[in-house]
Formats: C-alpha cells, structure tokens, sequence
C-alpha cells in the first residue's frame, strides 16, 4: 500500500537542491527557466516566482555549479541556496503584496 502522505520523488534516488534565482520578474520567466532545468537528463525542477528560488530533484550525476550555469544560459542568475524556500505569511507581506497575490490568484 501507499502512503500518500509521503510526497513522491520523480527522480529515482534523487535529493534535493535549491537555487536562488535572480533576474525573474512574472511567471513567464520563471516558466522559462522551468523548461531549461527540465531538459538536463536526470533533473526535475520547479521554479517558484513567488519565492523567487528553483526547488532541483537529481539523481546526483548533475553538480550545483552546472545547473546554475544552466540559468545562467536562459539568462537569469542563480546561486545555491541552504535550505528549503520558505513562503512568507499574508500578514508578513506588505498590501502591495497581498493585492497582487488576490488578483494573480484568480
């Protein structure tokens, strides 16, 4: 049986990275750098715009410095980040924010 409470990696014995990455301003540009992790082999990327970071699944054949250049190459920045992104609370973000985050939501 599965626990689908485990969240399930796409990657066969992939671990985590994530990446800061500059230069995003919408969410074409995170869909851009999006497809441009996507096409290394072995990789499955997600780019959050809100948190402005790449959340790396890779089996390990890949390094960090080469998927930055990677970003680097669809033409935004990219540095290795610690940890895990974390998203800012409602409160925490200013009303500018917060009225954009409705109306992008709809």
């Amino acid at each position: 049986m599965t626990d689908l409470a485990q969240p399930r990696s796409e990657v066969p014995g992939a671990h985590p990275i994530y990446l800061d990455i500059t230069g995003m301003t919408c969410g074409m540009c995170s869909g851009r750098v999006q497809r441009a992790l996507n096409k290394v082999d072995g990789v499955r990327a997600k780019v959050s715009i809100a948190t402005k970071t790449a959340t790396i699944e890779t089996a390990g054949d890949i390094s960090v410095d080469e998927l930055c250049a990677v970003v680097r190459e669809a033409g935004y920045g990219a540095e290795p980040r610690a940890g895990a992104p974390v998203e800012e609370a409602p409160a925490a973000r200013g009303w500018w924010q917060q009225l954009f985050g409705r109306i992008a939501s709809r």
